[in-house]
């Protein structure tokens, strides 16, 4: 293959694309084929990287925000404001919080009456769901003259929460009653610590839909005992079962109720 000419003016070329040579002009009849490399490398287009323009001496450090790579002027009003808004907005992100925090607390130290309320009025957990006084069904049962044959035995159950260290039982196993007439028991709770302990409890009836016809006349329950190391009380339990249980389709095969009562210690400090 002939060598290029080195001398030869570019305006005298012209590419062919169809016979993939270089056909020289003025007359000239040599052609010069072009081989191309069977593994020529291919190298990416430069990169063009614009650099930023340069701040003027004429405006002051801290005019211009750095945003994306980019310089993007702000006025001294501007940033002030967006420094004022950022301010703002961190203040009532703590005011949130300390709201909700607030709320916690608080919704801790009710949780105990609002428990007591809730199950008083659905009857959940087997609460005795109070609709009409105790004296008032009695006094209602005694002018219709009703009465009953059915006998009921009450079972009663006795159980501390974890950390408290009492003795805490019942003083009989249960009682037989028949429903419409009233009775009473005692349980028995005894601190066996080295130190005071103030205590609250809970109670449940068992079956839950054989509660609302147990009504307590007196009870120790929801109100703190405090006792002091060694020392031991009698707590009574005064309850009234509605004759309306014998007749309820539903009590139809229940002929045992649990009494449950639960003592939990009460933080010194709240009370």
């Amino acid at each position: 293959m002939l060598p290029f000419p080195k001398s030869l003016p570019f305006s005298l070329l012209r590419r062919s694309f169809a016979s993939r040579s270089f056909v020289l002009g003025s007359g000239l009849q040599r052609r010069y084929r072009f081989r191309s490399l069977p593994h020529a490398p291919r190298f990416p287009p430069p990169t063009v990287r614009r650099r930023p323009p340069p701040i003027p001496a004429s405006i002051p450090p801290g005019a211009f925000s750095h945003l994306g790579g980019q310089f993007r002027c702000v006025s001294g009003g501007a940033a002030s404001a967006a420094a004022a808004a950022r301010d703002r907005s961190s203040r009532n992100i703590l005011m949130y919080l300390l709201a909700v925090v607030t709320a916690m607390v608080g919704a801790s130290y009710a949780a105990v009456p609002l428990y007591r309320r809730f199950c008083q009025a659905t009857g959940y957990g087997g609460t005795v769901q109070r609709r009409e006084s105790v004296e008032e069904k009695i006094a209602r049962h005694a002018r219709e003259g009703t009465t009953t044959s059915r006998e009921i035995v009450v079972q009663f159950n006795a159980d501390v929460a974890d950390g408290m260290p009492w003795k805490f039982t019942p003083t009989q196993r249960e009682v037989r009653v028949k429903p419409g007439e009233s009775a009473l028991a005692f349980y028995t709770a005894e601190n066996r610590s080295s130190t005071p302990i103030t205590g609250v409890s809970t109670y449940n009836v068992t079956p839950m839909k054989a509660a609302v016809y147990f009504n307590k006349i007196q009870c120790f329950c929801f109100e703190e005992q405090r006792l002091l190391p060694g020392e031991q009380i009698d707590m009574p339990v005064f309850f009234y079962i509605d004759p309306e249980f014998e007749t309820d389709p539903k009590m139809v095969g229940i002929n045992n109720l649990i009494l449950s009562y639960t003592f939990f210690k009460v933080n010194e400090d709240q009370s």
